[in-house]
């Protein structure tokens, strides 16, 4: 006997076995915490009837959609998954949004709008931005789950300016104590950050989310769950919110998801919960709501310290392995396919992007791995492959002598990552990052228009590949890939267009060589 199925329905949770059983079982409800101290929230018999039983979904204010159950015959632990599997009845049950373009900028509508990146939106928003456990000016009550949070008037009005006008926004959630518009309320801070974030680590810009207590858990819970009621099925007035990204580039832990010194497998079981509350969250509102991991570009490579930096490809598969032990559930990947040397755009000149499993790096070179990756039996959910996003990439065009040129490259590698992105078959969006150049982003300008202290939003002068985002998925299309085809060579544009056979299973070669990120 083993239990194979937790399914949410409207006013129920049903369980179902893989053997026509009927009779008694008990069940125990926990609180979900990870490498936390374990609370039983509930204990009853239930009758199976031919391999299922049914319980009230409510329990008081609390959903139990969001607990970890066991089964138990006779005091023996009846094996199988541990969480809900599936959400069937929800408040939105309608299509995700359906979109004519993958092209996208991280910026507001006014400016993408002109360029064509008119269908989604990819903001950031940090939760101790938006959330305060006490009521004070400026606030709005938010209940969930038995408890009531307050969430902050200008943090939401910051957000629907970003979205506002697109089809759809896909958010990157965040979790920075100092950064991102966080309010720094100590209380706050001290239920969302994990309790192993390292708060003086001069380069940990932000905590992992806090799966070790229930408080954690819930806070981090209702923020997805706001935005999906709220947003989710939005209407003109406010833009909509139809996925999350949470956290950010989490095999660079240190930097963008920090937990201190731990071993990969230790950091996905909090992660994995993370996406899994997520989506549970956000799906009791509307079912298609999209969560995603996000991934750097180190796919099979050690690029700093053990315990601090991870392989993206270990980290899917660790992913993949929790699904199949405790409840699989539709999560999705974001991935972020910068250029080999981040300083120079000619991506395909990169050396340690192949085109298989084993690859050291996924870049724009090698993109397509990433979806006959995923699309292996044990990464599938109910038979579907995973949905991916380019979520974060750009070209530098640097400063000095070889500016002009890198600019060119720019400007044609961003035709050429474009096409391989819309040939894949799982791809919904493909973000340039960023619109302006940063002078704060770590000396690179990755903008497609020139920083100017002077002028609105800070919109200097349009680089070449303004011209090259503008022109795809238009009647223009055809002279941006001429101009590519010019500067790369259209022997190698046509082969990277065109891939090779991937190698599913070649001899591992990666080692510890030094990547900089």
């Amino acid at each position: 006997m083993k239990l194979i199925d937790i399914i949410a329905r409207k006013d129920e949770i049903c369980f179902v076995l893989d053997e026509d059983f009927t009779g008694s079982l008990v069940l125990t409800e926990e609180a979900p915490v990870i490498h936390g101290e374990r609370k039983i929230a509930d204990q009853r018999p239930v009758a199976f009837a031919g391999g299922r039983a049914c319980v009230s979904r409510a329990l008081g204010e609390h959903d139990r959609a969001f607990g970890r159950f066991f089964l138990t015959n006779d005091d023996e632990a009846v094996p199988g998954v541990c969480y809900v599997t599936e959400i069937s009845d929800c408040a939105c049950a309608e299509p995700y949004p359906a979109l004519s373009t993958i092209k996208s900028l991280n910026t507001s509508y006014e400016i993408a709008a002109p360029l064509g990146c008119d269908q989604q939106g990819r903001p950031d928003i940090n939760l101790p931005a938006f959330i305060s456990l006490k009521e004070q000016p400026g606030t709005f009550p938010y209940r969930f789950e038995g408890q009531t949070y307050y969430i902050f008037e200008d943090a939401v009005k910051e957000m629907e300016s970003l979205i506002k006008g697109y089809k759809v926004s896909t958010v990157v959630v965040l979790n920075s104590p100092l950064r991102f518009g966080s309010k720094r309320e100590e209380d706050m801070l001290n239920t969302c950050l994990h309790p192993k974030f390292e708060k003086d680590a001069p380069y940990a810009f932000i905590s992992a989310f806090n799966m070790t207590t229930p408080e954690g858990q819930r806070v981090f819970a209702a923020f997805l769950s706001f935005l999906a009621e709220k947003y989710a099925c939005g209407n003109e007035e406010t833009g909509r919110i139809n996925g999350a990204i949470i956290s950010n580039e989490i095999n660079l832990q240190y930097n963008w998801g920090n937990m201190g010194p731990v071993e990969p497998e230790y950091y996905m079981a909090e992660y994995t919960q993370a996406l899994r509350l997520a989506w549970i969250a956000a799906a009791r509102h509307f079912k298609n709501f999209r969560i995603y991991i996000s991934l750097a570009c180190n796919w099979n490579v050690d690029v700093g310290a053990h315990g601090y930096f991870f392989r993206g490809k270990e980290l899917i598969d660790l992913l993949g392995e929790n699904c199949q032990k405790d409840g699989n559930f539709p999560w999705n990947l974001a991935h972020h396919p910068y250029p080999e040397s981040f300083d120079h755009p000619d991506f395909w000149n990169d050396r340690n992007a192949t085109f298989e499993f084993t690859t050291r790096l996924i870049t724009y070179r090698n993109m397509e791995v990433l979806e006959k990756y995923l699309a292996q039996p044990q990464l599938l959910y109910n038979g579907d492959q995973r949905r991916i996003l380019f979520s974060e990439q750009g070209f530098n065009s640097g400063s000095g002598p070889l500016s002009s040129l890198m600019k060119k490259q720019a400007a044609a590698g961003y035709v050429l990552s474009f096409m391989k992105a819309r040939n894949m078959k799982t791809v919904d969006m493909m973000t340039h990052h960023s619109t302006i150049d940063n002078p704060h982003e770590f000396g690179l300008n990755l903008g497609i228009y020139e920083y100017d202290e002077s002028a609105p939003h800070h919109k200097g002068k349009a680089k070449p590949i303004e011209n090259m985002v503008r022109a795809m998925d238009t009647p223009y299309e055809g002279a941006a890939i001429e101009y590519a085809k010019q500067v790369i060579g259209e022997e190698l544009f046509d082969y990277l267009l065109n891939i090779p056979e991937i190698i599913i299973a070649p001899e591992d070669l990666s080692n510890d060589f030094g990547v900089t990120e």
